[in-house]
């Protein structure tokens, strides 16, 4: 969450602003910028907040420009108006931490205003925003038992919806349930316009459902699951590549080095924690890294090897050649998860426990499959276990097992139940209630496909 730990939010209100981007700020607000702004009546308001690119934006602005109340614009276009702070489109939360500190300095020369705002102009610290890669860098417990990587600067969260949608004011499905904040999207630098994309492959519809085959598997429901462990298809971890991966990334913390995966038929995989990337000579979408990865492997058919300097120095080189075969290290761990588990369950978790998201993938990076975003955006929101994730969004099992399979491996799930039960207490405040019901709205509504 963004904060100043000396002095409470802004008052701010909000004057003509669209649709969209009073959701976009709603939902910052509520969020990661609680600490930072809080939306007031207009008589209340230390600042006030225009949509200069709105109809009649400019003309409410300049009624009230004689009130002496700083100015925050948000415009696609360069803004110099007097005792204005211009935030360019799409909007960040960097920038929006950056005006709270210009609007506070502007309110320290104002003494009639009657709020404290000079520790609010003095302090430019927040909490970092976590990212993808910190999953496998500075979490603790880390993943997999990688170490962390050099610090790098992190991207701001960028908020962006469709233009011009406006807000569906519509009663919520009655087969949506009714959810709890426990995450915010928007303290893990997850872009909004990320959030609301639903897949939408490039390529033909039949290359694609073959290829969500290969992932999520085929399985049929499982229609009593107090039972499930007679119905669901199970897998043992222990006898496919996922492990030796997984054994893999553990050798790269204790040698703090990069680790080669030799595979067969002359095959190999090059994990380098370092960069937070891995490469393959197989092509992931290949059927044969398929069969490979939802195959069982035979003793020694896969062996790790630290390269030596000189070794490293050539596989790398191989690597930047190759450019095809470099990736993500998490989306490299996520693509072998689902295609060893196939929509299948392990048979070392409990099915029935409850769990939570910790933290949001990275869906820019990793392969989707349909209705992944839901499940994200429902298990984010709220615990559950598999069953109750599939019967509240109405969608095949199959691609919630397989979400389950993926995340557990990636250490995204909160399974401590004392934990859990501490977030649950944690009720959202009133007014951004109904903010995150049309937003989830938005991924919960649909049925199954």
């Amino acid at each position: 969450m963004l904060k100043h730990t000396k002095t409470g939010p802004l008052k701010v209100a909000l004057l003509s602003i669209s649709p969209h981007n009073r959701a976009i700020l709603e939902f910052f607000f509520a969020g990661a910028g609680r600490n930072l702004f809080k939306v007031v009546t207009e008589s209340e308001a230390d600042v006030l907040i225009v949509d200069y690119d709105h109809p009649g934006a400019r003309d409410e602005w300049e009624k009230r420009a004689h009130s002496g109340k700083p100015g925050i614009v948000l415009s696609v276009h360069s803004v110099d108006i007097p005792n204005g702070i211009w935030i360019p489109k799409p909007l960040t939360s960097k920038a929006l931490t950056e005006a709270a500190n210009q609007a506070s300095n502007m309110l320290v020369a104002q003494p009639s205003v009657s709020r404290q705002v000079d520790a609010l102009a003095s302090t430019k610290e927040t909490e970092p925003l976590p990212s993808a890669q910190s999953l496998f860098g500075s979490l603790s417990p880390q993943p997999f038992g990688v170490s962390s990587t050099p610090s790098k600067k992190l991207r701001s969260l960028v908020l962006n919806l469709t233009e011009d949608e406006e807000e569906d004011t519509t009663p919520a499905t009655p087969s949506v349930p009714v959810v709890e904040t426990v995450f915010d999207p928007a303290e893990n630098d997850i872009s909004m316009e990320e959030i609301a994309r639903p897949v939408e492959p490039s390529i033909p519809p039949e290359v694609a459902e073959r290829r969500w085959r290969e992932l999520c598997g085929e399985h049929e429901d499982v229609h009593n699951p107090s039972a499930w462990h007679l119905e669901v298809m199970l897998f043992t971890p222990e006898n496919y590549l996922l492990t030796n991966i997984l054994d893999a990334l553990r050798l790269t913390r204790q040698a703090d080095e990069a680790v080669q995966i030799n595979l067969p038929n002359g095959h190999f995989a090059l994990l380098m924690p370092s960069r937070c990337q891995a490469y393959c000579t197989l092509d992931t979408r290949s059927d044969e890294f398929s069969m490979l990865c939802n195959n069982p492997v035979q003793t020694g058919q896969v062996t790790l090897h630290i390269p030596s300097s000189a070794e490293l120095n050539q596989l790398q080189t191989q690597a930047e050649e190759n450019q095809s075969g470099l990736q993500d290290m998490e989306a490299f761990v996520w693509v072998i998860s689902l295609l060893t588990s196939r929509g299948r369950m392990s048979r070392s978790i409990d099915i029935n426990q409850q769990v939570s998201l910790k933290h949001w993938p990275n869906m820019t990076r990793l392969e989707q499959f349909p209705h992944i975003m839901r499940i994200a955006a429902l298990w984010n929101q709220r615990p559950g276990n598999a069953f109750e994730i599939a019967q509240a969004l109405d969608i095949p099992q199959r691609y919630v097992f397989a979400f389950y399979t993926a995340a557990s491996t990636l250490n995204l799930f909160e399974m401590d139940q004392t934990k859990l039960k501490s977030r649950e207490k944690e009720k959202p405040k009133e007014e951004s209630r109904g903010l995150f019901s049309r937003l989830l709205k938005r991924l919960l509504g649909g049925g199954r496909k």
